[in-house]
């Protein structure tokens, strides 16, 4: 097992000490399980292989058997695209040229 230590005003550890008590539980799990109520209401959550397989074989299923993915050049101009409308294809084409350049780079 692991420590966790941290600060809190007197007056906030005294609160949580005595709806402790009122509930039964040592200080220590009564915030443990604060905790875990916390991080079940914030959606985050662990998935086990079988969800990933099963999210990974609907994915499949979207595509066509062969088919293949875009090449990096259309990936990259969709992104432009997308991302600011109406500059592919616009007056000035190469303004979206330069933005489709800069997509992706660092990587």
């Amino acid at each position: 097992m692991s420590r966790i230590h941290f600060i809190v005003k007197e007056t906030a550890k005294v609160r949580y000490e005595d709806q402790a008590r009122r509930e039964g539980k040592s200080l220590g799990k009564w915030l443990r399980e604060a905790a875990e109520e916390k991080l079940a209401a914030s959606g985050s959550q662990r998935f086990t292989v079988e969800q990933l397989r099963d999210f990974a074989a609907r994915c499949d299923e979207l595509h066509p058997a062969g088919a293949r993915e875009p090449d990096w050049p259309d990936v990259k101009r969709l992104l432009v695209e997308t991302r600011y409308p109406g500059t592919v294809g616009s007056a000035r084409p190469s303004d979206a040229a330069g933005l489709a350049d800069t997509v992706g780079e660092g990587e």
